[in-house]
């Protein structure tokens, strides 16, 4: 053994790399690497170039490279290159697996999670009402022992977050052009503001049926309610007045009695 040369002692190397001793030695069992030398107590003794093979060991382990495959680059001599092609597209075909399965796991996850009926506090996340929860009760106290409220509950009872996602969408696009309206100083006696309500009493229609009367008083909470109203001039300064007033109008062309509407 060259007194001049540096060497290492078996857990000196394992340490140096973060391995157990116990890798070493099954590693040497394998004949991946063995140590140049022994010390006059008959310990492994590593020297700078068993420390660049087990670099190398630990860079193609790296890769996903059985221990079998190492030893095989190991023993080509120069022909690494082509073992690393080879265990290049190996990764690839499991990476191709791998996000199939995740592709997999999220269909599934989508499906499970399209089925389960959400919480009031996650509809209002959905809506983007912070308050919906408080309200739902507020409605559920003021109207709960009406059909129309029975027929909601009913009709939503199996929605999903998909459903409500939805549902919400349509609304915006719903309300998307009545600001438009609006901006266009479309008149709220005019057939398209008259189609414009229609849509919008469709929309509300998926809870429970709502004739043109149940719109028109609907309609008045528009501009009475603090929350309905600033929802809508949110949405476009002006429009809770003006989808107010075309909602009377179309009321009035249904043949409503403004004077004494009823909830029918």
């Amino acid at each position: 053994m060259n007194s001049e040369e540096e060497h290492f002692s078996v857990g000196e190397v394992a340490r140096q790399f973060g391995i157990t001793v116990r890798t070493l030695h099954h590693w040497e069992e394998l004949g991946l690497v063995s140590p140049s030398a022994r010390s006059r107590s008959n310990y492994r003794i590593y020297t700078r170039a068993d420390l660049e093979t087990i670099q190398q060991i630990m860079i193609y382990r790296a890769t996903g490279m059985r221990l079998t495959a190492v030893k095989d680059v190991l023993n080509s001599g120069t022909d690494h290159i082509a073992h690393l092609r080879r265990q290049r597209e190996i990764l690839t075909s499991q990476m191709q697996q791998t996000e199939e399965m995740l592709r997999a796991i999220d269909r599934l996850i989508a499906k499970e999670t399209s089925t389960v009926k959400p919480s009031l506090n996650e509809i209002g996340e959905i809506l983007g009402e912070a308050r919906f929860a408080e309200h739902h009760a507020q409605a559920e106290e003021a109207y709960g022992d009406t059909d129309d409220w029975s027929i909601s509950q009913q009709r939503t009872a199996a929605w999903s977050h998909d459903d409500w996602a939805a549902n919400k969408s349509r609304f915006d696009a719903v309300e998307a052009k009545l600001a438009e309206a609006v901006r266009r100083n479309v008149s709220v006696c005019s057939a398209e503001a008259a189609d414009l309500v229609a849509q919008h009493r469709k929309v509300l229609s998926e809870f429970f049926p709502v004739t043109p009367a149940k719109h028109y008083l609907i309609s008045r909470s528009y501009i009475a309610d603090e929350d309905f109203a600033k929802h809508y001039e949110d949405r476009q300064p002006g429009l809770a007045r003006w989808l107010a007033d075309a909602v009377e109008a179309a009321a009035k062309t249904h043949g409503v009695n403004l004077d004494s509407p009823q909830w029918e």
